[in-house]
């Protein structure tokens, strides 16, 4: 008599584990790899979008001519083409984000039913560091920058000479800090402003043009008529919008201002600081960047003094030694 012992069918049907965490693993990569190549495209597009629309404002202002108008309308049509294809490829890049975040926890999920299978030390240590890459990052604690004394003790020794221009040292490289950041977030806001600003001039300038007077010119004997003047083309695209999901917009603009009104609480006035908070409400680029710079430019002077100060102390400290 032959004995055939047959596994349980849920054996035979449930991978091992490992494999399971390593096919989420992939498929976590591949989203991650569709997400970068969509954000590249997409600021590639957001690029020539800008482009397009600063070659239309150019052709605008050439002397009113057939030819002139017939290569406006086709940069207009060029452009809104652009447009939609970066509407297309922003709803495609939310899309693969969501999906990138779906992939990141269905990792986590398996992680969990592995560690909770009972695998060896080393697969314990492997998915543990896996877990803590797919841990979300903790927030960020903003605490203000709190400068040092600026009096100098006429009795101070040399070692509280030493610890006090390392104090000053430290409050420096804090707000060298601050100023990169603010500089950058200027920087960035002012792109966002231009190129809302040349969105809306070509906008504009299309419906100037919609409300002048049309012109006709018959080609060959067939009576078949072209008209002039008129945008045929549809130029009510949106501009890109500014910032994205993983910095998939066209222009990635942080929150920089926004810490600042904090860390720099104590280090420039007040008003400076009531200037970032109102511009930040408002949500115009033009007006952020214009605060950030004034900000910028307030923790450089402060900068300025604590550098004099360290000097004082410092030529006081030779002379003591």
């Amino acid at each position: 008599m032959l004995v055939l012992e047959v596994a349980p069918a849920t054996a035979l049907a449930q991978p091992a584990r490992p494999a399971i965490t390593s096919k989420v693993q992939d498929d976590l990569r591949t989203a991650e790899r569709k997400v970068v190549q969509l954000t590249a495209q997409h600021n590639t597009l957001a690029t020539q979008y800008a482009t397009q629309l600063e070659a239309i404002d150019r052709l605008k202002k050439q002397r009113k001519s057939w030819r002139q108008e017939r290569e406006v309308r086709t940069a207009l049509t060029d452009a809104n083409d652009t447009a939609t294809k970066l509407a297309t490829q922003k709803s495609e890049l939310a899309k693969a984000t969501t999906a990138l975040a779906t992939a990141r926890k269905q990792l986590s999920i398996s992680v969990d039913a592995e560690l909770a299978s009972g695998p060896t030390p080393a697969r314990v240590a492997e998915l543990a560091k896996l877990k803590s890459q797919l841990a979300p990052q903790t927030t960020k604690r903003v605490s203000r920058i709190v400068l040092p004394d600026m009096e100098i003790d006429p009795l101070a020794d040399p070692e509280e000479l030493e610890d006090h221009i390392k104090q000053l040292l430290e409050s420096e490289d804090q707000l060298r800090k601050q100023m990169v950041g603010l500089d950058k977030q200027a920087t960035e806001l002012d792109e966002v402003a231009k190129l809302r600003k040349q969105h809306d001039r070509a906008g504009e300038l299309s419906r100037r043009d919609d409300d002048q007077p049309q012109r006709t010119a018959t080609q060959g004997g067939g009576g078949r008529a072209t008209t002039f003047g008129a945008n045929e083309s549809n130029d009510g695209a949106s501009a890109p919008e500014a910032g994205g999901a993983g910095g998939g917009g066209t222009t990635s603009v942080g929150s920089f201002e926004s810490e600042a009104t904090i860390v720099l609480a104590d280090v420039i006035d007040a008003t400076t600081i009531e200037t970032l908070t109102r511009a930040q409400r408002t949500g115009d680029p033009a007006q952020r960047a214009i605060a950030a710079k004034k900000a910028r430019d307030a923790v450089a002077m402060r900068l300025e003094q604590l550098k004099k100060k360290r000097a004082e102390l410092e030529a006081i400290k030779k002379r003591r030694r």
